[in-house]
């Protein structure tokens, strides 16, 4: 065996080794609630005002251009509404709430 191939077989078996153990033991609430964070920090968002334009957006769809456009400018609007402290701590006391239920 060649020093290179030993080195990607050592490589292959530390992502093996480290993919079993976030399989078996899953990654920690604290963990996800950090990723979670700074992934809703990096588009602007806070939990509330992300939820918030989730929920207009599942309004059922029809073929009209204006509901279209008012779901849309709805969705908007009130996520913009929650982009301020007020609606970052909604958003993490209703985590908070919700953890038991959801396994977060």
């Amino acid at each position: 065996m060649t020093a290179t191939t030993q080195f990607f077989t050592a490589l292959a078996g530390i992502f093996f080794v480290a993919g079993l153990a976030v399989y078996l033991f899953g990654i920690p609430p604290e963990l996800k609630r950090k990723l979670e964070r700074s992934a809703l920090k990096a588009m602007g968002e806070n939990k509330m005002s992300y939820i918030a334009k989730d929920q207009i957006s599942k309004i059922p769809a029809s073929d009209q251009e204006d509901v279209k456009q008012l779901k849309t400018g709805l969705g908007n609007a009130v996520g913009g509404g929650m982009k301020n402290p007020l609606g970052e701590a909604a958003g993490e006391t209703a985590d908070t709430l919700t953890s038991p239920f959801t396994g977060r």
